[in-house]
């Protein structure tokens, strides 16, 4: 299993995959989804919308931003859980694919036993995100549920 991270103009254009994959689609929530080319190969896309914020104490987000959920990073787990044996790779993506895409491939990666370095030194994951996304797939091994729920 390969994780990839890519923009969202990379992603509308079409990536060129040998194998099989999935892809983790990432938006603004004041902007449509991507249109993610339906291509050979590509088994499922999962659609998510939320800003690059990482929302901290005492610091209210503005009603136009909104960071990403405990729901959605259970969705991501989820999805990563039903396909991580029948694609050989994932891909997210975000607007930039710079910070929020990276935290979520760091996260699966290292939940999944996957070297998440690259991640770290070539971009900028979203803390918030990152731990977000980590805690869903901690969660879920504590209570001893690898599965898609």
């Amino acid at each position: 299993m390969e994780l990839m991270v890519c923009d969202r103009n990379t992603i509308e254009r079409g990536i060129v995959v040998q194998g099989t994959y999935v892809v983790i689609s990432i938006h603004d929530t004041n902007r449509p989804r991507a249109s993610v080319k339906r291509q050979d190969g590509l088994r499922d896309v999962l659609f998510l919308a939320f800003n690059d914020a990482e929302p901290s104490a005492g610091v209210a987000l503005s009603g136009e931003v909104q960071s990403m959920t405990a729901a959605q990073a259970d969705q991501i787990r989820n999805f990563v859980r039903k396909h991580e044996h029948e694609v050989d790779l994932i891909v997210v993506h975000c607007h930039s694919g710079v910070s929020r895409s990276p935290a979520v491939a760091a996260a699966i990666s290292d939940a999944l036993h996957l070297d998440s370095r690259k991640f770290w030194q070539l971009y900028t994951p979203n803390r918030y995100v990152y731990h977000t996304v980590a805690d869903a797939f901690e969660r879920a091994a504590a209570r001893g549920s690898h599965g898609a729920e």
